[in-house]
């Protein structure tokens, strides 16, 4: 009789817990909908995206460092925008040995497609995160968007 009882206490008691949990659950997941909601109404995410470039091209000669993800969201944005040259310089990297090695200079200001994109994609391997890199944004032509970006490793 006491075993019955005792087994009636503990089922109960695991139900109890499973729904506790499937309730919780259900709760976070409801308010991660919400918050999701809230910030995907508020920004649009090209909006976003185009604001970090612009202020990426601002601290052009300004004395102060970008990192290497900075970088690599440039010259992601202007990759296919012939108006646009940029040239990277002593990009740092680890190689298979893990010694730092040095690529001189990588430059983007082709009008042909193949070989931006192997620039690009050349850039991208090599770029770490964290590098420091200066930033140098010359305005050739404001009209048609043109400018020459000069990015250097530190």
């Amino acid at each position: 009789m006491e075993e019955n009882i005792s087994r009636a206490i503990m089922i109960g008691v695991t139900t109890l817990v499973g729904i506790m949990t499937i309730s919780a659950i259900i709760v976070f997941f409801n308010s991660s909908l919400r918050v999701v909601e809230n910030a995907s109404g508020s920004k649009d995410f090209s909006t976003v995206y185009r604001n970090d470039i612009e202020s990426t091209l601002l601290m052009s000669n300004s004395g102060n460092y970008i990192k290497g993800t900075s970088v690599i969201n440039l010259i992601s944005y202007y990759e296919q925008d012939f108006n646009v040259s940029i040239s990277i310089a002593n990009i740092k990297y680890i190689d298979k040995s893990g010694n730092v090695q040095i690529i001189d200079n990588i430059v983007i200001n082709t009008n042909d497609v193949n070989i931006r994109k192997a620039a690009y994609n050349l850039a991208v391997r090599y770029i770490m995160d964290n590098q420091d890199f200066t930033i140098s944004v010359k305005d050739n032509d404001e009209d048609m968007g043109s400018k020459e970006i000069t990015i250097r490793g530190i």
